[in-house]
């Protein structure tokens, strides 16, 4: 039963870091999307399924690459936001890439919103954090690696993957 939270804070962390980077700079590191790939490696021998439950988390994990990719070739996604997105989506299989899709997508209109009310009615002056100045002075560019990490959290605690560490 020990390795359900050890799974979890593996997961999870990474996705914490990436949001609060995110926030704070507009960017995620390729490092933190690294550490999302090798901690689903490290985990996969612990939760083993079999290797036809093993070709559909790299199945998911590689159609959200190439989704992530043509959605940053067309600019709707940064790169970073991207390879979170597709890392995160390593973890899931079908049914769980769905809900993953559904929190994710639910969380970043709730992200847009909060930045357009945020940046028609707080004044500049107010922002006394940087990473306040940093999300609501530019209006062209969104953190949404909050929602991919909220909809990853989110999603994580009914996977397959962390149901397998449980024993369901």
């Amino acid at each position: 039963m020990i390795l359900a939270p050890i799974l979890f804070f593996i997961f999870s962390m990474p996705l914490i870091i990436a949001a609060l980077k995110d926030a704070s700079s507009m960017t995620i590191p390729n490092w933190i999307s690294l550490v999302l790939i090798a901690g689903f490696i490290l985990t996969v021998p612990f939760t083993w399924q079999g290797f036809p439950e093993l070709g559909t988390h790299l199945a998911v994990g590689s159609v959200f690459f190439l989704a992530g990719f043509a959605m940053f070739a067309f600019g709707w996604l940064g790169g970073g936001d991207a390879k979170l997105m597709a890392a995160t989506a390593l973890w899931l299989t079908w049914p769980d890439a769905l809900n993953f899709i559904v929190y994710t997508a639910m969380f970043g209109g709730a992200l847009a919103l909060f930045l357009l009310v945020g940046r028609q009615f707080i004044p500049v002056r107010l922002m006394t954090m940087q990473w306040m100045l940093t999300m609501f002075r530019d209006e062209t560019k969104m953190p949404y690696g909050l929602a991919i990490a909220a909809g990853g959290m989110c999603t994580f605690p009914n996977s397959a993957i962390f149901q397998a560490a449980i024993g369901l």
